[in-house]
């Protein structure tokens, strides 16, 4: 549940919540979507029963009490499970059609747990998780599951019968959490905004960043997971912050481009506002050491390689199609860079007069004071491809690593300079990944694209310009991207408050904004290769503006692409 929405998916949501409480005078403190962006009609109607059933001032007060919890979005979920089960027995003498409505609830839920991705995995509370199976598998009809006595426990607390009144709710949900989540720390009048000092305020910043970065993981757990790998994974959450880190992502990602001193510079001008807890890595992108010191990290080498064998397997199957894109795109670049990439001027006998060299006729005889077009042209262009490299694309990870190759292969024929990077982040990290530099005629170290971690874009578009330095006066940028900023780590609170906001939703996605507003203001053409979900569009506009192509298929790619890079050639030509 997210508490705000944009357009009209916030209005059929607030519909429906109004419906359910049978008055438009209120706010919701909730509202619900699908993953595709679309309202959730049953919560949003459990929702509004809240609103009608429950002394909402009381319920808004609970929520704020824990709202300080690096937990807290977890815990979010666990009370509404307690809170459903209660409207529900409250509500349906009155309104049978509840029953089908929550068993078709229970069906979606099932059907969307089949397509989560693995960041979308990471962000779940296991013991919470589990309790929405259970909540939704004995609504389905399923057969009973097999529970722990701690997991059987939890569960009947959560049936809160519908005779409860809003005290008695609240007071069985605060002692679920007491008891069952080991958490104390309510605070009384936590949504007034009580000041507190700037010392408290950063050590409670300092413990929810902790917090955030121990559930960071690049590796997550499948079903076939041995007991040795269940042991990597729980090793990494002992580890210590801080230098330990650091060499973490140099054992996962190689050394870093550029010196302490350097890096040091680096964050300090861009790890700032709402990136200020954040570090950066300019990651080499080469092979990882045979020895390392994580043993998470010779899974993930594990990974990688079979990523890469992947990679260029789904390539030597597509060869055919991969090779007519690259000459179709090809030939599209070629007519493109032909009235763009103008020829220089020679000095010649006839042609157009060079007012500035015109006296030299008579007063030196010098009879070339005319210019044409040379054969030589003017090549200060160079472009770079940018891979959101984070988890939520692990499911598509060979057709962007194809697309990417088609795109710089093509630049590459038509002699533009092309670099490529892919970026992520983990434990507070954003790794900035060189996968072909504008020196490197070989290709084919793109298929080492790797999907793992979140994304912080605008941290990420912020640290690209130093690896552009040795680029041409006149950058392009494409952006491959599912336009879904999203980061464990969070950003700081804002003015008044000491809660930490999470880098997600409407903060995110302006904070991407800026940094692409930032480029562009420093003569970078930045446009987005668009392969994300439909609900995402919204966000896509706003952050790229009309600089933008959405692919559905890798066999549009050369098209898009080709009419993305003619509007923003003609912009830049501008």
């Amino acid at each position: 549940m997210k508490t705000k929405r944009t357009g009209s998916m916030q209005r059929r949501a607030m519909n429906q919540v109004w419906n359910a409480a049978g008055r438009y005078d209120c706010e919701a403190p909730f509202l619900a979507f699908k993953p595709d962006g679309s309202p959730d009609f049953y919560l949003n109607t459990v929702i509004g029963l809240a609103i009608r059933w429950l002394d909402t001032e009381a319920l808004n007060a609970f929520f704020a009490s824990y709202a300080h919890s690096a937990r807290a979005r977890a815990l979010d979920m666990l009370v509404w499970l307690g809170i459903e089960q209660c409207l529900y027995e409250k509500e349906i003498p009155d309104r049978p059609m509840l029953a089908h409505m929550r068993r078709q609830y229970a069906e979606s839920f099932f059907k969307e747990e089949e397509t989560l991705s693995r960041q979308e995995m990471m962000a779940h509370n296991p013991r919470v998780y589990e309790q929405m199976r259970f909540r939704w598998g004995e609504v389905r009809g399923d057969r009973p599951f097999l529970m722990t006595p701690g997991a059987k426990r939890l569960f009947e607390k959560l049936q809160i019968p519908g005779s409860c009144d809003t005290k008695e709710l609240i007071g069985q949900l605060k002692n679920i959490l007491i008891d069952e989540f080991r958490f104390r720390d309510f605070r009384l009048g936590a949504h007034e905004g009580i000041p507190v000092s700037a010392q408290l305020s950063q050590i409670l910043r300092n413990v929810m960043r902790r917090d955030a970065r121990m559930q960071d993981s690049l590796i997550v757990r499948g079903s076939g997971t041995s007991a040795e790998q269940r042991a990597s994974f729980l090793s990494t959450r002992e580890l210590a912050r801080g230098k330990e880190d650091e060499e973490y992502i140099r054992t996962c990602f190689g050394e870093c481009l550029y010196d302490q001193a350097q890096m040091t510079v680096l964050e300090n001008a861009l790890c700032t506002g709402a990136h200020e807890s954040c570090r950066l890595w300019y990651a080499k992108g080469e092979t990882l050491p045979d020895e390392m010191k994580h043993k998470e990290a010779k899974l993930l080498a594990a990974d990688i390689r079979k990523q890469h064998e992947k990679n260029t397997a789904f390539y030597q199957r597509s060869s055919v199609m991969i090779a007519a894109g690259i000459r179709q795109l090809t030939a599209q670049l070629d007519a493109l860079l032909s009235t763009f990439l103008e020829p220089l001027p020679e000095r010649a006998r006839e042609g157009t007069l060079d007012a500035a060299r015109a006296y030299r006729m008579k007063l030196l005889d010098d009879p070339y004071v005319f210019t044409h077009p040379g054969d030589e042209v003017e090549n200060n262009l160079s472009v770079d491809i940018l891979l959101d490299a984070s988890s939520s694309r692990a499911s598509a990870q060979e057709i962007i690593a194809a697309q990417a190759y088609v795109l710089a292969r093509s630049l590459t024929r038509c002699h533009v300079p092309v670099q490529v990077e892919a970026f992520r982040s983990v434990k507070g990290f954003t790794v900035l990944q060189l996968l072909k530099s504008y020196e490197d005629a070989d290709c084919n170290r793109i298929f080492r694209y790797y999907a793992a971690g979140w994304n912080r874009d605008g941290l990420a578009l912020g640290a690209l310009e130093k690896l552009t330095e040795k680029g041409a006066e006149k950058k392009l940028l494409l952006v491959l991207t599912d336009a879904h900023p999203n980061d464990s780590q969070k950003m700081p609170p804002e003015e008044g408050s000491v809660f930490a906001r999470e880098y997600d939703g409407f903060a995110a996605v302006n904070d991407t904004i800026e940094a692409v507003g930032s480029l562009r203001e420093k003569q970078f053409m930045v446009g987005a290769i668009f392969t994300g979900k439909t609900s995402y569009l919204e966000n896509l506009h706003a952050i790229y503006g009309r600089y933008y192509v959405r692919i559905r298929k890798t066999e549009q790619l050369a098209v898009g692409a080709g009419t993305l890079l003619a509007q923003m050639l003609r912009e830049l030509k501008n």
